[in-house]
């Protein structure tokens, strides 16, 4: 017989997740998705191929971070995926929105073009010439402009369909662009320069969070295929994964850009199966523990957070093998964000020690808002930038 506590954590998954793929509803929404994709894919074949798109396109974003010889010819992606929680059935209400991998082609690209934010500029470029295109086609509603993880230099589409689904509302489709195989990944060391305005008096200095910007398009498709083969067919993971989203976002002082997200979460997940450190015989709310345990630890974060896999690919290997290990999928986290995401789990974990029925009530439904944490805040408004892309 299942206690309280499993009881309520049965009826939250069921709530907060999308329903089982055999059911009506989830067949409603897989369509909703297939179509979107197809009108993407429509719009896409529907831009002139070898059409010349230069700095024109975007003045004001290549201005802004400085980028020269930009120009190329557009050719088609060469391929788009779905990735992100989607393919592993692991999205959590309300946020409802699935990922598309659109892999750059090398046509648009030179050699050297990871120096001095070439790179970057292109890749808003491509973007611009694909939301005009989408924005003239009868099946999408709109398309806005976003950031990943809220870096300005590396924008991303957000598609809305034209045809609405009750069960899924503000539903958008991410256009995230990908680097698969674009650069050598040497040139992308962390302790390389690769932005030359940041010379001083003939001293090279390193560029790590430039070049984390580039590796992390570099290695997104290989990580995520790595991420999708563990979780699939172990469904207590993906439940775990749920429940964690479900405790981060009630904690914004954790779920932001400078510390924890949903797919950080994942990859936690994942190495944490690499290690044997959760198996298949524990339940959710198990798995959500020992998360939590890891987290709590500072030894977790000594080297960052990188992906531990039994199958790298020759990319992954060979990042690997430099004197800097692997790369830390978690290069934006801060030192504070660190430290506040580990008392908030070592203060979760006491609560599950402590509280009623596990804490569920506190851990779970409970909004930990910066009001609640400290005795004075102030909220300041940003006008929107996005817009500048164009």
């Amino acid at each position: 017989m299942e206690s309280t506590e499993e009881l309520k954590t049965r009826e939250l998954l069921n709530e907060v997740s999308i329903p089982n793929y055999s059911t009506s509803t989830s067949t409603t929404f897989s369509n909703l998705l297939h179509d979107t994709i197809s009108a993407i894919n429509h719009s896409l074949h529907s831009i002139p191929l070898n059409l010349l798109v230069t700095a024109d396109v975007a003045p004001s974003f290549v201005k802004d971070i400085g980028a020269d010889k930009v120009d190329f010819k557009f050719e088609r992606p060469v391929s788009i995926e779905i990735g992100g929680s989607y393919t592993i059935h692991c999205i959590a209400k309300p946020d409802i929105n699935v990922d598309l991998l659109v892999r750059l082609p090398k046509e648009c690209f030179h050699e050297k073009d990871y120096l001095n934010h070439r790179y970057h500029a292109k890749r808003c470029l491509y973007l611009c010439i694909i939301k005009k295109y989408l924005s003239s086609s009868p099946l999408i509603h709109k398309v806005e402009w976003s950031t990943l993880q809220n870096e300005a230099r590396k924008p991303v589409l957000l598609v809305y369909p034209a045809t609405k689904l009750v069960e899924a509302p503000g539903f958008f489709v991410r256009l995230i662009p990908t680097a698969t195989s674009l650069f050598s990944i040497q040139k992308l060391n962390l302790e390389r320069n690769n932005v030359r305005a940041l010379n001083h008096g003939g001293i090279s200095h390193p560029t790590p969070k430039y070049n984390s910007s580039i590796l992390e398009d570099t290695f997104m498709e290989d990580t995520m295929d790595s991420i999708k083969k563990v979780f699939l067919g172990w469904k207590e993971l993906g439940e775990a994964l749920i429940l964690l989203k479900v405790w981060a976002r009630q904690r914004t002082s954790i779920y932001a850009h400078d510390c924890l997200n949903g797919f950080l979460l994942s990859v936690i997940l994942s190495n944490l199966a690499y290690e044997n450190k959760v198996n298949n015989s524990m339940k959710a709310m198990q798995i959500f523990r020992v998360t939590l345990n890891s987290i709590a630890n500072p030894g977790f974060w000594t080297r960052g957070l990188c992906l531990k896999t039994k199958d790298k690919n020759a990319a992954l290997k060979e990042m690997q093998s430099k004197q800097h290990a692997a790369f830390n999928l978690a290069f934006r986290m801060t030192r504070v964000g660190c430290i506040q995401l580990q008392e908030e789990a070592a203060s979760t974990l006491q609560c599950i020690e402590k509280c009623r029925d596990g804490g569920f009530e506190e851990i779970f439904m409970t909004r930990v808002d910066f009001p609640t944490k400290h005795d004075h805040c102030i909220r300041y408004k940003r006008t929107n930038i996005y817009k500048r892309a164009e």
